[in-house]
């Protein structure tokens, strides 16, 4: 789940889905990028929404191993806020999301959002997984989270280290509770560094 996704890569190729769920004018267009050799395939499938149409550098991308079954686009919470957008495969829905800069105001937004749009009666038997830039300490959110009444029904998995190269958690993931793998995930930083922000890799504790 990229939130700061520049242009898509000149090696990937538009496989003609273009998704815009009806009532919501965020499109979602799919590619195909081929990591490995034109004998020996590596393929990945990148699903990107092109909200920053200026500087082109904000907006947001979802890259997977598997071809998405579906393609979700949840409205933003505010005039100025991003949508979340986000794949299905099989009952399981990987989102990204970008809360707004300084101090990450919609944050909180951002996920009751999302958890009302999957505890609808026809999204209910979906387990769901939200990463982002929250650009909120998870502590702080956790608290925001209380006061909407949703610390019930999920949980924030947030790495010990800093996100960002300036300090502070900024970057984690919400997991709905109903997912059966949701006490089982942690999340950890990962040293690698090509922007002011580390990338965040969620793994299953093993039992």
């Amino acid at each position: 789940m990229v939130q700061e996704a520049g242009a898509i890569p000149t090696s990937a190729v538009p496989t003609g889905r273009h998704i815009q769920p009806f009532g919501v004018g965020i499109p979602i267009d799919e590619c195909t990028w081929n990591l490995g050799t034109t004998r020996r395939q590596d393929i990945r499938y990148i699903y990107y929404s092109r909200i920053d149409v200026g500087a082109r550098r904000v907006n947001l991308a979802i890259v997977s191993r598997q071809r998405a079954d579906n393609v979700y686009v949840l409205r933003p919470t505010t005039v100025a806020s991003r949508p979340v957008i986000g794949i299905g495969l099989g009952n399981d829905v990987f989102l990204t999301a970008h809360a707004l800069a300084s101090g990450g105001p919609d944050a909180a937004a951002i996920v009751r959002v999302t958890t009302n749009f999957f505890r609808q009666p026809q999204m209910r038997h979906l387990s769901w997984f939200l990463a982002g830039d929250f650009n909120r300490a998870p502590d702080r959110l956790e608290s925001d989270l209380m006061t909407e009444h949703l610390e019930r029904f999920v949980t924030v998995l947030a790495p010990t280290e800093p996100t960002q190269i300036g300090g502070g958690i900024l970057d984690y993931g919400v997991i709905v509770d109903r997912a059966l793998y949701s006490q089982r995930v942690e999340a950890s930083r990962n040293p690698q560094l090509a922007s002011d922000h580390y990338p965040v890799a969620f793994l299953a504790r093993r039992c």
